[in-house]
C-alpha cells in the first residue's frame, strides 16, 4: 500500500479504538443470555475542509457519517468502524468510505479492513476525477489478517466494486473481499514481546493512561511510546501532546473536563510520519470516549469528526457489523 493508502487506513481506525471501555460501563445486552454479545454503538458526523491554491480553507459541513460500535462477550470482544462522505448529501456527489472490524478470542486478533482508493494531489484533481463519467469500476484495498501468538499474517486485496457503491453497499463489498484473488499479497512479522495486536489497542491503552493520570498526583502525563503490528509491520505510537480544557462545545453539546491531545505514529519500517489529534472526556459516561477528531491526510484536505448520537446514521443488512 502506498503512503496515502496507509494514512488513511489509519483515519479509519482512529475512531474505533475507545469504545474498548472498561467492563460494564455504558453497555446494553442484547439479550439476558450471558453467552450473548452486548453491543454500544455511536455515531459521528464528517466534515471536511478544503484549501484551493494554498489561499483559504473552505469548510463543507455534515459530508458523511462515522459508526462505532464495540461487542463484548464473555470469551470475545470486537470492534468496528465505519466511516465515509454520503454522496446523497457531499458537494458534487464525493462517494469515499472505508471500514474496519476487529474480533479478538482469546489470544487470536483477525481484522479486516477496506477503502476505496484516493490518490488526488490537489483540490484541482480531485475534481477533475470527479467530472470524469461514473461507468465502470473503481479499486478498493482490501486488507484480511490473523494474529496468533507472536505470528502475525495480513494479506492485502485489490478488488474492483461498481464505482455507484457507497457505505450502504457495505455486505455486497465484503462479500466480494472474501473471494480468492490472485492479485494477493502477503506479509508474514513475529512480533517482539509486549507489542500490542492492532492500531486500536495501542491507542486505547494510552488514552487509557491520560484518564487514569489526570485524576492522579502530579497530572496529566502523555504516556510512553507504544508499539503495535498493522499490516506486516511494526508501528510506533506516542502522544505530543496531552491538555486539560475546561470546556468543549461541539454542536449544539458542551462537554467539561475534556482532554485535548495530539498523536503521531512512526512506520518503524519507513519512518513515514502520521498525526493526528483528539479530545475525550475525563468522567462519566464519556470517559475515555472520543468527542472530536482531526486528521489532515493532504496538504489541501481535512477531515473533522464529532460525536452526535442524536442521528442513527447508515443502517446496515443484517449480520453485518456495526
Amino acid at each position: 500500500m502506498n503512503r496515502h493508502r496507509t494514512s488513511m487506513v489509519m483515519l479509519v481506525a482512529v475512531l474505533g479504538f475507545q469504545f474498548m471501555v472498561q467492563a460494564g460501563e455504558r453497555v446494553t445486552p442484547l439479550t439476558a443470555s450471558p453467552s450473548t454479545l452486548a453491543v454500544e454503538r455511536h455515531h459521528y458526523s464528517v466534515s471536511a475542509r478544503v484549501r484551493p491554491l494554498l489561499l483559504f480553507w473552505i469548510r463543507c459541513n455534515d459530508v458523511g457519517d462515522a459508526v462505532v460500535t464495540k461487542r463484548r462477550g464473555a470469551d470475545q470482544s470486537g470492534y468496528t468502524l465505519l466511516i465515509g462522505s454520503d454522496p446523497e448529501r457531499a458537494p458534487r456527489r464525493i462517494n469515499r468510505w472505508g471500514y474496519i472490524d476487529e474480533e479478538i478470542r482469546g489470544d487470536q486478533v483477525r481484522v479486516i479492513g477496506l477503502m476505496t482508493e484516493a490518490d488526488e494531489q490537489s483540490v484541482e484533481e480531485a475534481e477533475a476525477r470527479l467530472r470524469q463519467p461514473s461507468h465502470g469500476d473503481r479499486t478498493y484495498q482490501v486488507m484480511q489478517a490473523t494474529i496468533h501468538g507472536d505470528q502475525a499474517r495480513s494479506v492485502v486485496t485489490p478488488i474492483d466494486v461498481p464505482k455507484a457503491y457507497s457505505f450502504r453497499e457495505l455486505r455486497t463489498v465484503l462479500d466480494l473481499a472474501r473471494q480468492e484473488s490472485s492479485q494477493a499479497t502477503a506479509r508474514d512479522v513475529r512480533i517482539p514481546q509486549g507489542t500490542r495486536p492492532g492500531f486500536l489497542y495501542a491507542l486505547a491503552d494510552l488514552v487509557h493512561q491520560h484518564v487514569k493520570t489526570v485524576h492522579g498526583p502530579g497530572g496529566i502525563r502523555r504516556g510512553p511510546v507504544v508499539t503495535y503490528v498493522y499490516h506486516g509491520r511494526l508501528y510506533q505510537l506516542r502522544a505530543t501532546r496531552a491538555e486539560m480544557m475546561s470546556t468543549l462545545q461541539v454542536g449544539a453539546s458542551t462537554y467539561r473536563q475534556i482532554i485535548a491531545a495530539e498523536f503521531e505514529i512512526k512506520n518503524t519500517y519507513t519512518g513515514e510520519l502520521t498525526r493526528f489529534s483528539m479530545t475525550y472526556g475525563t468522567d462519566g459516561p464519556l470517559a475515555e470516549v472520543p468527542l472530536t477528531a482531526s486528521y489532515q491526510p493532504r496538504w489541501w484536505m481535512q477531515v473533522d469528526l464529532a460525536l452526535d448520537d442524536t442521528k442513527n446514521g447508515p443502517q446496515l443488512a443484517d449480520g453485518v457489523r456495526p
